[in-house]
């Protein structure tokens, strides 16, 4: 159930985000000028997440488990 509660709500986010870029986009149609380090953090925040998350140790099978998962 967490895991669908999980995916639910990166989908509705994301969803909203982009529903509420289109209609600011309709209504400021000139292009959009971001300073560079706000584009660089955009770009290379989620890549330095996603790195941390996997590179932190965190919960996990225990070392000593004497029964294989399958």
């Amino acid at each position: 159930m967490k895991k669908v509660v999980t995916m639910v709500g990166t989908w509705g986010s994301a969803l909203v985000v982009s529903f509420g870029l289109r209609r600011w986009g309709s209504l400021h149609p000139d292009p959009l000028s971001a300073p560079l380090p706000l584009v660089l953090l955009f770009v290379s925040a989620p890549a330095l997440i996603l790195s941390l998350w996997l590179l932190v140790p965190g919960k996990g099978e225990s070392v000593d488990c004497e029964q294989e998962s399958l």
